[in-house]
């Protein structure tokens, strides 16, 4: 090999690397889907959802599955609110909850994160208040 092919082979090889790491950057790193442009997989009231939920939880925790409930806010912080005691929203940055208020009436979309059976407490993320 001449000095002029390894030159050659080094460049073609350093390109090849630095698209490869350019790419899987790029697929780790993607944005996420807003909650809102994603597929309502469920439309309805917390307790019908709850219901649900205990006959089969592993079908509604693993993957993205995003749900719009209508219940009554029992609980609040900072950074969420509880719907009928059993449901727990953690809302998007920078909502504030200081307008809501305890055994107010609320829709709200969010998507499931975990579903705890020992203490049947189930959990969003991503949440916005729809009323």
């Amino acid at each position: 090999m001449s000095l002029s092919k390894k030159s050659k082979f080094i460049i073609g090889l350093v390109l090849v690397i630095a698209i490869g790491g350019y790419l899987a950057y790029s697929y780790a790193y993607k944005p996420h889907t807003a909650i809102a442009d994603m597929e309502v997989a469920f439309t309805g009231t917390a307790k019908d959802f709850l219901e649900k939920i205990k006959e089969n939880p592993a079908s509604w925790t693993q993957g993205e599955k995003v749900v719009e409930l209508t219940g009554v806010i029992t609980a609040k912080d900072e950074k969420g609110i509880s719907l009928n005691e059993s449901i727990y929203f953690q809302l998007e940055e920078g909502t504030s909850t200081q307008a809501l208020s305890e055994g107010q009436k609320t829709k709200i979309i969010g998507r499931i994160i975990g579903y705890d059976d020992l203490l049947e407490e189930l959990k969003l993320d991503k949440a916005i208040i729809l009323q």
